[in-house]
């Protein structure tokens, strides 16, 4: 359970697999629900789906309200990638934020959403000056925390995984034969609880600081 990636045929990491996978996924039902006609009324699944965006889009628009249109679409897929990678264990999966390589990415990835966002529509002059406030003596310190905060938004992603992990293994040996009958409801707390909520920590995260980078 500690070793968090295994090597299949050609020397592709499991974690790529799986999020190749989940971005297909992604991908079709994201072509489901864009092709589904005004006139109709969304079931099952879709219906689902268009609750969730419509929900995304309400919450979205109180931290960005001139930019929610550009910034959601980002951030909502984001947050379902999270929500699938961390609750893959329940299908049998490797998850991929158990790999520090892509829990890593998603800090750099965070790092450069905040900064092109900020430069793109608040243009470097006023980038600059938004880093040197309130004083320009405080820039080395706000230069590290634009870079701290995103390294550790990735961590956490990892870390999570992880000590879910370990707690897991504390519980089962502690229960014993009774983990055998308690494992599913385990699986249930650790993948999806967790899981989502640590996606969903991200989402909220990444949303706040975009958010504070590109509006006044």
């Amino acid at each position: 359970m500690l070793e968090f990636y295994i090597n299949l045929s050609g020397g592709i990491k499991a974690s790529l697999i799986i999020t190749l996978l989940m971005m297909v996924i992604l991908v079709f039902q994201g072509i489901k629900v864009s092709r589904l006609k005004t006139h109709e009324v969304p079931t099952g699944f879709t219906l689902v789906v268009v609750k969730i965006v419509d929900s995304i889009n309400t919450s979205q628009k109180d931290f960005f309200p001139t930019y929610w249109r550009k910034f959601t679409p980002l951030l909502f897929t984001i947050l379902l990638y999270l929500s699938l990678a961390n609750t893959a264990g329940l299908l049998g999966l490797t998850a991929p934020l158990s790999n520090i390589s892509v829990a890593l990415s998603f800090s750099i990835f965070a790092f450069l959403s905040i900064q092109f966002s900020a430069l793109f529509i608040k243009k470097p002059k006023q980038r600059a000056k938004d880093i040197a406030s309130p004083h320009w003596a405080f820039t080395p310190i706000n230069i590290i925390g634009e870079m701290s905060t995103p390294f550790a938004m990735g961590l956490r992603l990892f870390g999570n995984l992880i000590s879910g992990s370990i707690i897991a293994l504390f519980i089962y040996a502690i229960l014993g034969w009774a983990g055998v009958i308690l494992g599913p409801f385990l699986h249930a707390v650790f993948n999806i609880f967790f899981g989502v909520v640590q996606a969903y920590v991200y989402y909220m995260l990444l949303t706040i600081f975009i958010s504070m980078a590109v509006e006044e």
